[in-house]
């Protein structure tokens, strides 16, 4: 009987078969070669790659000090606003705690306001004349004295004198043009030094004769001489139409005599006849007050000038004496700042007309206050 054997199957791998396998393993094992960078792509606003190649060269010199700057952080630098904000805040303090300290001070001279109390400065200007315009220049600037002192050269008409004309501080306002209405300018002052320098301030601003862009005919004329007493009369033997008088009452040992010996120059017999006075005072705060009659007398010493006299009550008398009329009293800075426009009472319009012919500039100055307006310095 024939006996059959099971049949067995065997996996046989032929050598061909296990030549790619291990060939696959080994290709898997073998490193790749690195793949070749991908190409930037371009952009419009670098240079072609040509471009970059050719000047890649000349840049790798400065390729090392360049990195260094963009990875440096940049520091931000400092403001000095700070500093100055901070060095003002501390002067305000200060000043104003040495005003607090002034304003309750007891008054040393209770009678330093007197005029009988305060002696004669007036010739201090003959030391302090070469240098009064830069002792006064920067706080006459930050006071607005300046646009006061142009508003009222501006009302100046026919033939004006200037009284205490010191050094001409009001030389460059006067409206001197073809069209002027001023006819002639006779500047007087008793210190002989500040009329010499009255004098150079006019040849530097105009020349040494009237230029011919002026006025036809206008006369200028620079005297020394005291208003207390007789001046000379204007071109043509007539009275003056314009008296106007700037920081004069504060160093004259009597200035309410002065002003009625202005009074007595001033040509009655035209309507429009005016006397313009810019003074400085006493003040309506009585804290302040009790300031200014602390360093009155020191003041004076320095600067020839009585800075706490009641200016108000100097004008009504001589006006009175004189018979003026104040057509307009203005103050400011609290009060230390006066100003004036007096005329003849024979010549007053109705106080509805004197109103509508003001030609102080400024509407809004016809308003007076107290109040916010008071905090500011008009009253």
């Amino acid at each position: 009987m024939l006996m059959l054997r099971p049949l067995t199957y065997r996996h046989v791998v032929s050598p061909t078969r296990l030549g790619l396998r291990a060939h696959r393993n080994a290709s898997s094992r073998a490193p790749q070669p690195p793949r070749a960078p991908a190409a930037p792509a371009y952009r419009p606003f670098e240079p072609p790659a040509n471009a970059q190649a050719s000047a890649e060269h000349d840049s790798t010199a400065k390729t090392d000090s360049t990195s260094e700057e963009v990875q440096k952080p940049k520091r931000s630098g400092g403001t000095a606003a700070p500093i100055i904000l901070s060095t003002f805040a501390v002067l305000i303090g200060f000043y104003a705690t040495q005003i607090y300290i002034a304003a309750n001070k007891p008054c040393s001279n209770p009678h330093i306001k007197d005029l009988g109390q305060q002696k004669d400065v007036a010739a201090r200007y003959d030391e302090t004349a070469d240098n009064f315009d830069s002792e006064v220049g920067t706080s006459e600037a930050l006071m607005g004295i300046n646009r006061i002192r142009k508003r009222l050269s501006r009302m100046c008409k026919g033939h004006v004198l200037e009284v205490s004309c010191g050094t001409g501080r009001n030389l460059g306002y006067y409206d001197l043009g073809k069209s002027s209405e001023v006819d002639s300018l006779t500047f007087i002052d008793l210190s002989k030094q500040m009329v010499d320098v009255c004098k150079k301030k006019w040849t530097a601003l105009y020349g040494p004769t009237v230029p011919h862009t002026f006025k036809d005919g206008l006369q200028v004329r620079f005297m020394t001489g005291s208003a207390l007493n007789s001046m000379h009369l204007a071109p043509g033997g007539k009275k003056y139409d314009t008296i106007v008088q700037t920081m004069g009452l504060c160093s004259t040992p009597e200035p309410q005599e002065l002003l009625v010996n202005i009074a007595q120059h001033l040509n009655t017999e035209n309507p429009d006849a005016r006397i313009l006075l810019l003074e400085h005072g006493r003040s309506y705060q009585e804290w302040l007050n009790n300031v200014l009659d602390n360093s009155a007398e020191k003041h004076a010493e320095i600067h020839g000038c009585w800075f706490n006299r009641d200016i108000g009550g100097l004008v009504e008398d001589a006006a009175e004496k004189s018979g003026l009329e104040v057509v307009r009293e203005r103050r400011k800075h609290l009060g230390t700042t006066w100003v004036f426009e007096l005329k003849p009472k024979a010549t007053a319009a109705k106080p509805t007309e004197a109103k509508t012919s003001e030609t102080l500039a400024g509407a809004e100055e016809e308003t007076q206050g107290t109040g916010w307006r008071g905090l500011l310095g008009w009253k």
